[in-house]
């Protein structure tokens, strides 16, 4: 606002010109004033429109999330029970997997233990073993667990049976090849001129009835009876049992033979246990 300087007046003008001058700065004033407060009236307008917007903005926002969260909601719970229920039973059948696994490793590891424990054993048994062996007394043959004695001196079946008893044994009771074997090959060394010994079978006490010295009765399976026998020769009154040599010289079987003829005989009785055996 530019003010011209204008030429003097009265003081009356003067007068007037100031308050003239001052009632159009106080409007000029109350103009600005006025401007201002329709500034801050425009700019809280639109403040506000603005925060209604972002609030709209905001509740359409959370509306669509709302909506986009429930919509999968209702896609998940369609689509997912099936894969719950799929999940269910590879849990179960996992489940199942690791109880058997855990029973077959609880099995293994007591066959295990069980087959430390027979090792075990049979360690001690071979150490037992080394340090203790049977041994037989002079004269007498020892095969597997038993001990054999043939006699130099014959008497019949009954007397032998006694001599046998007085050393501490039995007439022998043959029970398998094996020791039916083993005799042979001895009484292949052992046989001159024919000659025979007594073992412990007869049928003495019932005709037919073959019995070893124990009373158990004669395994036909495991008898090892010359062709014909027995009874081929003597009939009923034979009823004691020996070995002796068939035609062929490698063979010695069973014949039945009088009970009072003299004989050799074979003694057998159990080995006895020597601890460090020589």
């Amino acid at each position: 606002m530019k003010f011209t300087k204008s030429a003097p007046r009265d003081n009356a003008s003067l007068v007037d010109d100031n308050i003239y001058d001052d009632v159009i700065v106080s409007k000029q004033q109350d103009n600005a004033v006025a401007d201002d407060i329709y500034d801050d009236v425009m700019v809280t307008k639109q403040q506000d429109v603005s925060s209604i917007t972002d609030n709209s903005c905001t509740e359409d926002q959370l509306s669509k999330q709302k909506a986009n969260l429930q919509q999968p909601g209702r896609d998940r719970k369609s689509k997912i029970s099936p894969e719950h229920a799929v999940l269910l039973v590879l849990i179960t059948l996992l489940v199942v997997v690791v109880f058997a696994l855990s029973i077959t490793v609880f099995y293994l590891m007591k066959n295990e233990r069980c087959q430390t424990l027979k090792e075990d054993l049979e360690s001690l048994k071979t150490i037992i073993l080394d340090e203790t062996c049977p041994k037989c007394e002079a004269a007498w043959e020892r095969y597997r667990g038993s001990c054999y004695y043939f006699s130099s001196t014959k008497s019949s079946w009954n007397e032998s049976r006694q001599s046998c008893d007085d050393l501490g044994s039995d007439l022998v009771k043959i029970d398998s090849r094996e020791e039916q074997m083993f005799l042979e090959i001895r009484l292949r060394d052992i046989i001159e001129n024919n000659e025979t010994f007594w073992i412990g079978l007869s049928d003495s006490k019932t005709e037919g009835s073959w019995l070893w010295p124990d009373g158990s009765p004669l395994n036909t399976s495991l008898s090892f009876w010359a062709p014909g026998q027995p009874g081929a020769l003597g009939g009923a009154e034979m009823d004691c049992v020996m070995m002796m040599k068939t035609g062929n010289p490698d063979k010695v079987r069973w014949y039945d033979r009088h009970c009072d003829d003299h004989q050799r005989c074979i003694c057998e009785k159990d080995s006895k246990i020597q601890r460090f055996c020589v």
